[in-house]
C-alpha cells in the first residue's frame, strides 16, 4: 500500500471516530452496566453516577455540579435515567448541562415546565390525538366520590409516579376502590384511575431516536395465571405491525421523549395507549428481540 493510500485510509478512520465523554445519571442497574461497558468498548470515557451522589452548588454567582469531590465538567452528553423521586434536582442538573452546551438524554428534562408524571404524557397524547386507555386524576377524596358512578368497572389505579409496574392495584368494584382510599384520602391525588381493559397481554415498544426497535408481548400485571408463570416466560417476541411502530413512534414523539418503552393494549381490536416509559428496562427486551439495545443508544448519542 502506498504512502498516499495509508495517510488517506488514516484520515477516514479519524474521521468516522467520534470520541465522546458520557455522563451517565442514574442507580447502579444492569441496563446501565449495559450502556457503560458498551461506550467503553466504542472507546468514550464513561462515568456513571446516581443522582443522589451529585451536589449542586452556587459558587462566585455560578452553579457548579459536584461529586465526590470533583467538579463534573467537560461532558459532551449527559443521559439521565431513573430521577424519581429527585425531580427537581434531575431538572436543575439537566439545564446546567444543558446551558455548558452537554446534550441532555432525556432533553425535555431541560423544559421547565416538564412535570415527570403520568398525567403529563396523558396531556401529549390528547393533544397529538392519540388513542388512549381513559383515564383520570381527582384531588380530594370528596371530588372522586362525586365523579364516582362514571368510572367504568373494573378499575385499575396506578401511582402517578410510578414506574416498572410499582404501585399499580385493580378493584373489582368501585366499593372496593373507596374502601382502599377511606383510610388514606390524603393519597388519591398520587394516583391515575384507569379503565381496565379485559385483555391478558400488552405490548411493549422500545423507541429510540424515533426508531422502533422491536415489539414485545408481554403477560398482563392482572393476568390470571402471572404468578405461576416464571419471570422469564413472561414475555414473547411480538411482530412488529405498521400500527404499532407507527402507534409508538408518534407517541415518544407527543411526549418529547429521545429513549422511550411504549406500552399499548388492545381495546377489542382498537390498540390504545397505556403510557409511555421515559427511562425503560431493556434487559428482558435484549433477551427476548436478540437486540442490543445498549449499542443502538450508545449509537444515538454519537449522532447528537
Amino acid at each position: 500500500m502506498g504512502f498516499e493510500l495509508r495517510i488517506l485510509c488514516l484520515s477516514c478512520y479519524v474521521k468516522s471516530y467520534h470520541f465522546m465523554r458520557i455522563l451517565i445519571v442514574g442507580p447502579k442497574s444492569w441496563e446501565n452496566q449495559a450502556l457503560t461497558e458498551t461506550a467503553k468498548k466504542r472507546g468514550h470515557f464513561v462515568l456513571r453516577s446516581p443522582l443522589h451522589e451529585i451536589s449542586l452548588l452556587v459558587k462566585n454567582n455560578n452553579l457548579e455540579a459536584w461529586r465526590h469531590g470533583k467538579k463534573l465538567e467537560k461532558f459532551d452528553v449527559c443521559l439521565v435515567r431513573g430521577i424519581s423521586p429527585f425531580l427537581a434536582k434531575a431538572k436543575t442538573l439537566a439545564r446546567y448541562l444543558d446551558f455548558l452546551g452537554v446534550k441532555v438524554v432525556d432533553q425535555e428534562l431541560c423544559d421547565k415546565d416538564y412535570e415527570f408524571d403520568k398525567m403529563f404524557t396523558f396531556f401529549g397524547f390528547f393533544q397529538a390525538g392519540l388513542p388512549c386507555i381513559d383515564t383520570m386524576q381527582f384531588s380530594t377524596f370528596e371530588e372522586l366520590s362525586r365523579y364516582l358512578i362514571k368510572i367504568p368497572e373494573p378499575i385499575v389505579i396506578k401511582d402517578i409516579c410510578g414506574m416498572h409496574s410499582r404501585e399499580v392495584f385493580s378493584f373489582k368494584t368501585k366499593q372496593e376502590l373507596l374502601k382502599f382510599f377511606s383510610t388514606k384520602k390524603n393519597t388519591v391525588k398520587q394516583f391515575l384511575i384507569q379503565k381496565k381493559v379485559d385483555a391478558d397481554y400488552y405490548f411493549r415498544v422500545l423507541v429510540v431516536g424515533g426508531q422502533a426497535l422491536g415489539a414485545m408481548r408481554r403477560m398482563s400485571f392482572f393476568h390470571p395465571k402471572r404468578k405461576q408463570v416464571p419471570l422469564d416466560g413472561r414475555s414473547e417476541k411480538a411482530e412488529l405491525t405498521d400500527e404499532l411502530k407507527n402507534l409508538a413512534v408518534t407517541a415518544a414523539a407527543a411526549v418529547n421523549a429521545d429513549i422511550a418503552g411504549v406500552d399499548i393494549i388492545f381495546d377489542g381490536k382498537t390498540p390504545k395507549l397505556l403510557e409511555v416509559n421515559r427511562s425503560p428496562k431493556f434487559k428482558r427486551f435484549t433477551s427476548v428481540m436478540s437486540v442490543n439495545v445498549a449499542d443502538m443508544i450508545i449509537e444515538y448519542l454519537d449522532k447528537l
